[in-house]
C-alpha cells in the first residue's frame, strides 16, 4: 500500500510540473511589466521611457506602446488577455520605434494567450509575441 501512495503522489507532482502556468487577474493586477522581447528579438529602446505595461485597479491598462502612451479596459478568460476601449496619444515615431508600436497595439487588442513565470510575462499573438520582464515600480 505504501508504494502505491509514493506512486500517486509522483505521478500527481509530475501532472503538476508538466501543466502550463495559468494567470488570474490578481497576478497580473498592479505590476509593471517592461518589453523585452519582440518576436524573439530584444527591444532596443530608449531608457527613461521604455515600452511597457501597466495592469491596475478594476483591470484597466496602460502604458507606453513605444513612442505613444495607450490606454484601455483588459480582460482575461481561458488564459487568454486582451484590451477593449484602446486608445492611444497620436505622435509620430520613428520608423523601428512604430514596428514595436504597431506590434504592441494590434496584440493586445487582438488578445493574446498567456505564459510566463513571475517574472516574466509573455503574450501570444496571432501574428506578434511580446515577451515583458517585471520591473514593479516599488521593490
Amino acid at each position: 500500500m505504501p508504494r502505491f501512495l509514493l506512486l500517486l503522489l509522483a505521478l500527481l507532482l509530475l501532472s503538476a510540473c508538466s501543466s502550463a502556468p495559468r494567470f488570474a487577474s490578481q497576478d497580473l493586477q498592479h505590476h509593471h511589466w517592461v518589453l523585452d522581447k519582440l518576436d524573439g528579438q530584444a527591444v532596443a529602446s530608449p531608457r527613461d521611457n521604455p515600452p511597457d505595461l501597466e495592469i491596475g485597479e478594476h483591470f484597466t491598462v496602460n502604458g507606453i506602446a513605444a513612442c505613444n502612451r495607450y490606454f484601455g479596459q483588459g480582460h482575461l478568460e481561458d488564459g487568454k488577455f486582451w484590451v477593449t476601449s484602446l486608445g492611444s496619444t497620436a505622435m509620430a515615431c520613428p520608423p523601428q520605434l512604430d514596428q514595436i508600436e504597431q506590434a504592441v497595439l494590434a496584440t493586445l487588442a487582438e488578445g493574446a494567450t498567456l505564459s510566463g513565470t513571475t517574472q516574466t510575462l509573455i503574450l501570444q499573438g496571432k501574428q506578434h509575441r511580446l515577451e515583458y520582464r517585471l520591473r514593479d515600480w516599488v521593490f
